[in-house]
């Protein structure tokens, strides 16, 4: 059986579980994985003596623990806490170590408004679609409405939320809000996907004819259907329920039965019930 190198410190009995991201973990290798690749979504929630204590009792890394000890007792910043991991592991060169720094630290600008967006956003980027809806709704509530460009993104994500939910009428209802407020191609775009996606063929053209001043971005959003069309035709799951067709089809046509079609097509439904549940959990 093959064994895990580790570069620094010994892998940790117990994890440190990172409740931001979802993730246990189980070296400080991993640790500085996690730093880099969410450099942006990283602020103050990062430097918790816990993580610190885990270092030190987890990864045997004692001169690691005292120093970020003794910085977060001098009120040390976030960089600073990142930047003392990464340089001490040396898992990374320099230049991803200074870039993942400027990161972090572009980030300390954010207004705590945008923060708890980037956080909502990560949610949104990773399918937590229900977590995602509830931090976006709690983060309305405290935005001023004079600050109508971060609402408007806001009223932009949960338009893509609910569409990631299936939930075509309310992520309508959500472009529109952001289109009424930023007047985007890209809002007025999503807007009428959704209406797209909602609406039969028939009562779709019928919305666009009354409304005339949409022509130009229903075009758009049309050959963005059959792109998206044509993406599909190539994925595993199109290409199940056209062999699953065929047996239909089959079987009708030799007058034998449809019993293996159907159990087919449950196990796919089920499938995708599963992952829809994962998606809203």
């Amino acid at each position: 059986m093959s064994q895990i190198i580790l570069g620094t410190g010994t892998y940790a009995s117990k994890p440190y579980y990172v409740d931001k991201f979802y993730v246990n973990l189980y070296s400080i290798e991993e640790l500085c994985y996690l730093l880099v690749e969410k450099a942006e979504l990283l602020d103050q929630d990062l430097m918790q003596r816990e993580l610190v204590q885990w270092i030190d009792e987890q990864c045997g890394l004692n001169d690691l623990a005292h120093t970020l000890y003794s910085l977060m007792n001098q009120n040390g910043s976030v960089v600073a806490f990142v930047g003392t991991i990464l340089e001490y592991v040396n898992l990374y060169p320099e230049e991803i170590v200074a870039q993942t720094e400027q990161v972090v630290k572009s980030n300390e600008g954010l207004n705590p408004y945008e923060r708890k967006k980037a956080k909502a956003d990560y949610m949104l980027q990773n399918r937590k679609y229900f977590m995602a809806l509830k931090q976006y709704y709690s983060l309305l509530e405290q935005i001023p409405e004079t600050d109508k460009t971060l609402r408007s993104a806001v009223f932009h994500n949960m338009g893509v939320t609910c569409a990631g939910m299936f939930m075509f009428v309310q992520a309508s209802e959500w472009f529109m809000r952001a289109w009424v407020q930023d007047r985007s191609d890209e809002s007025l775009e999503m807007y009428l996907t959704s209406l797209r996606m909602h609406y039969e063929d028939k009562e779709y053209i019928t919305f666009i004819t009354d409304h005339p001043e949409y022509h130009d971005a229903s075009l758009k959003v049309e050959r963005r259907m059959n792109q998206a069309l044509g993406q599909f035709e190539g994925t595993d799951e199109n290409r199940m329920l056209f062999t699953l067709q065929v047996f239909k089809e089959e079987g009708s046509s030799t007058g034998g039965s449809d019993v293996q079609y159907y159990q087919e097509i449950e196990k796919l439904t089920v499938r995708l019930k599963e992952q829809y549940r994962e998606y809203v959990s």
